[in-house]
């Protein structure tokens, strides 16, 4: 599990089959099966309704900055991208599922600037780069599926930006964390990016 995410929910990553999962939500779903102070009536042991199945992983993209010329195009282009970006919103989810996919993001400037974009308007400075600088974005999620009818399902991503100058030395660093529900989503989508095999990538700005 990773670190962000672990602090937040120490519990223990389960994985069922489709199998399994169409079974405990037909046997839980089913008010036959209960009655009505909540007990299991239904043929067989309780099925374990209030069991949670948990997957996470982290994705993340460092993008470097080698040369004068390459920090001052990025820095250019911030400028007019961050003026015309939308609303954060699934910027992070688009960008996600891109690297999971074992793509790199070919408008990184634009993905990073929707997501900054509600940070800038809390007065946080935008990713202003140098020579020999790195802007690492990380993704961390968490998708969590129970059976129980009144449980909410949902994926919960965790969006980390880092920039670092020449010497690696961290200057700005922030957080951000969104939580949808699964019937937000496309069908399948979250299942998907939260069982991804974790991974990191690098690519030079040019």
């Amino acid at each position: 599990m990773t670190q962000a995410i672990a602090k937040k929910y120490p519990n223990k990553i389960v994985k069922l089959t489709d199998g399994e999962r169409k079974s405990l939500e037909e046997k839980c779903h089913n008010q036959l099966n209960w009655t009505d102070g909540g007990h299991w009536m239904g043929r067989g042991t309780p099925p374990k309704c209030r069991l949670e199945e948990t997957l996470s992983n982290s994705i993340s993209h460092t993008t470097m900055f080698p040369t004068d010329e390459s920090a001052l195009k990025w820095n250019l282009a911030w400028e007019k991208f961050i003026r015309y970006s939308g609303h954060g919103g699934t910027a992070g989810l688009t960008a996600a599922v891109t690297l999971a996919l074992g793509g790199v993001p070919g408008a990184i400037l634009g993905t990073v600037a929707a997501i900054a974009k509600d940070e800038l308007q809390a007065n946080v400075s935008y990713p202003r780069m140098a020579r020999g600088w790195s802007y690492e974005l990380i993704f961390e999620h968490l998708f969590i599926w129970t059976p129980h009818p009144w449980n909410e399902n949902g994926l919960t991503q965790v969006v980390t930006s880092v920039i670092r100058n020449h010497n690696k030395i961290v200057q700005l660093k922030t957080v951000q964390t969104r939580t949808y529900r699964l019937d937000e989503l496309p069908d399948g989508l979250s299942r998907m990016l939260a069982s991804a095999p974790s991974k990191k990538t690098i690519s030079t700005y040019r």
